[in-house]
C-alpha cells in the first residue's frame, strides 16, 4: 500500500501545520490552563476551509478534502 501524499494532500498538510504553529501553539499554554479554546480560532479554521461537511460540493460540502484525509 502506498502512503505518499499527492500534491493537494501536502498542500492540506503544510496549511494545517502552519495554521497549528502560527495560531494554536502561541496560546495553547494559556488554553491548557484555561480549558477554552477560542472562537476565533475556530473561525480562522472555517475560512481555511479546515472545517468542511464531508458532503458532495453540491450539497454545500468540501467532499475533496474529506477524500484526501481518508485515502
Amino acid at each position: 500500500m502506498d502512503f505518499t501524499l499527492n500534491e493537494e494532500q501536502q498542500a492540506i498538510r503544510e496549511t494545517c501545520r502552519d495554521f497549528a504553529e502560527q495560531e494554536i501553539k502561541p496560546l495553547a499554554e494559556e488554553m491548557d490552563r484555561t480549558g477554552e479554546f477560542p472562537y476565533e480560532i475556530v473561525r480562522k479554521m472555517g475560512e481555511l476551509g479546515l472545517l468542511g461537511l464531508p458532503f458532495p460540493e453540491e450539497y454545500g460540502g468540501l467532499y475533496r478534502y474529506r477524500r484526501n484525509f481518508t485515502g
